[in-house]
């Protein structure tokens, strides 16, 4: 039995969809009126409109009423759900990522309650904090706290993170490699301090992603706070009954 077709706004939606993220459709480029598209893909204009409204949502487009439809400065796709890095996905879609490492020091874990729950540490125990900024020509896009177990913090070389993940560094001094992590993700007020370190304000939203990593023996042993410019960036979710996939993207 072959499997049924899917709907022409899907179709629609996929298309330009792929074409964006390619780069066959460049940041700030204007597509053709929706009378044309709708032509071209021998459709109607609620269809067509149906496909776009997706396409909006999405923040791949910006419809102007009176001026048309043109695609967002939204250079990237970045997937999150196969445990990759940040750096390393980005890099993956084609974009250079500037790293650079603000702060590495050694904490109690009490300073840092969430960090030592997640982590299975007691509060008497003593953390590694690294502080990173990550741009993308030149503009800052995420703040990351990222904590470890003493033992294992005190093996990575901070300075190596400017060219290296977290992840890769991590693996090659202790072994861990990432084989599964929970991440929730909840909008937030950056402070002052974190607002000016982001170039922004700290009257903007910002979006606060909390993330634990567990190794092959299904044990935490990284905690991330990563905190996105709320204007700069989409989250994107493709939700199917099997699985869901989250996409970041960066919004210059």
């Amino acid at each position: 039995m072959a499997a049924p077709r899917p709907p022409k706004y899907q179709v629609i939606y996929n298309a330009l969809r792929d074409q964006i993220l390619s780069g066959a459709l460049q940041p700030g480029e204007q597509l053709p009126s929706q009378q044309l598209m709708a032509e071209a893909h021998n459709t109607s204009l609620m269809t067509l409109r149906q496909a776009l409204s997706s396409l909006e949502a999405e923040g791949l487009i910006e419809v102007a009423a009176g001026r048309g439809t043109y695609v967002s400065d939204r250079p990237i796709d970045v997937r999150v759900g196969n445990l990759s890095s940040f750096a390393s996905e980005m890099l993956a879609a084609g974009i250079e990522i500037t790293s650079e490492v603000l702060d590495n020091f050694a904490c109690p874990a009490s300073s840092a309650v969430e960090a030592a729950a997640a982590l299975g540490i007691a509060e008497d125990a003593t953390l590694v904090c690294v502080v990173r900024r990550r741009s993308v020509d030149g503009v800052p896009f995420s703040l990351q706290r990222s904590y470890l177990a003493a033992e294992v913090g005190e093996q990575i070389d901070p300075n190596a993170l400017v060219d290296d993940s977290l992840y890769r560094s991590i693996e090659a001094a202790t072994g861990f490699t990432v084989t599964a992590a929970r991440e929730t993700i909840r909008a937030v007020r950056p402070s002052k301090a974190d607002a000016a370190l982001l170039e922004t304000s700290a009257t903007q939203p910002a979006l606060l992603s909390i993330r634990t990593s567990l190794n092959q023996f299904e044990v935490p042993f990284l905690f991330d706070e990563a905190l996105l410019v709320g204007e700069r960036c989409t989250i994107a979710a493709d939700r199917t009954s099997e699985r869901l996939r989250i996409t970041y993207g960066f919004d210059a």
